[in-house]
């Protein structure tokens, strides 16, 4: 997957068509129903972009295997983003990719989200939120793994700052930066 710098994720339909102006190949779907997700994935997908869907998001799937296949067989996502462990495992089975979110909400979860991704071993752990440039420099000492940073990144500047502490990309619903670099 070639990462660019902003990765657009999109929390509401109305803003795929901006998303699918990007420059960049992936976007993050945090939208969406089981009755509408194929027809917004066959859009962003026939539009060449990758599509990681955020399965905790998407209203009326349930968080199980049977939505996992759906995803995957059916509506035809590149691959998943999810908070629930047990979710990316069942995902990473079925030879989908996967990206862990990790929210940084104290030193617990830090620990053992670092723990849980060392073992489940993530095609990106997504750092939540992503403007406090000290943790993402301590996740990418401490991770062997790459590290995408989201939440709450709103300016440049802090784009920027989450890229030189070591994410490899940053996540952002804030569409005046999905064109930056």
């Amino acid at each position: 997957m070639n990462l660019y710098p902003v990765i657009p994720a999109v929390r509401a339909e109305k803003d795929i068509e901006e998303a699918l102006e990007s420059p960049s190949e992936v976007i993050f779907l945090l939208t969406g129903t089981v009755m509408n997700i194929e027809e917004i994935v066959y859009k962003l997908k026939n539009g060449k972009k990758e599509v990681f869907v955020h399965v905790d998001l998407v209203k009326g799937l349930s968080l199980d295997r049977c939505s996992l296949e759906f995803l995957r067989e059916i509506v035809g996502v590149d691959g998943i983003i999810s908070t629930h462990i047990h979710l990316l495992k069942i995902a990473r089975k079925l030879g989908m990719r996967i990206i862990q979110r990790l929210f940084l909400v104290d030193s617990g979860a830090l620990e053992s989200g670092l723990a849980q991704a060392e073992d489940l071993k993530p095609d990106f752990l997504e750092i939540l939120p992503g403007i406090v440039p000290e943790f993402i420099k301590e996740i990418t000492k401490r991770y062997s793994g790459d590290i995408i940073a989201g939440g709450l990144i709103r300016k440049k500047e802090q784009v920027f700052a989450a890229l030189e502490s070591g994410a490899k990309a940053i996540s952002t619903s804030c569409k005046d930066l999905w064109k930056i670099i």
